[in-house]
């Protein structure tokens, strides 16, 4: 059992990490194309406001929750092992 267990645990983890760097580059990307400016990622740059991090905060937390919500979905549907039972 504890080896068909680690099966989902690694498509799991790797599903997540994919998610996350996808919706980072997504968010790199769509900030670049809609402001005209490189993504606030150095709070200590005299050139971004307050208001600019927060957005960009809101914009890449909530897209990453979706990415991974999305990405945790396929993986269970992908997987045709044994999954945990709070996820069947």
């Amino acid at each position: 059992m504890a080896g068909q267990d680690m099966g989902w645990k690694i498509v799991s983890a790797v599903s997540m990490g994919l998610a996350g760097i996808v919706a980072g580059k997504i968010v790199s990307i769509g900030w670049k194309a809609v402001t005209g400016k490189a993504a606030p990622v150095d709070p200590d740059d005299p050139g971004v406001s307050v208001a600019e991090i927060v957005v960009f905060a809101a914009v890449s937390g909530a897209l990453l929750g979706l990415s991974r919500q999305l990405a945790a979905l396929g993986a269970k549907r992908w997987y045709s092992g044994p999954r945990p039972k709070r996820l069947d």
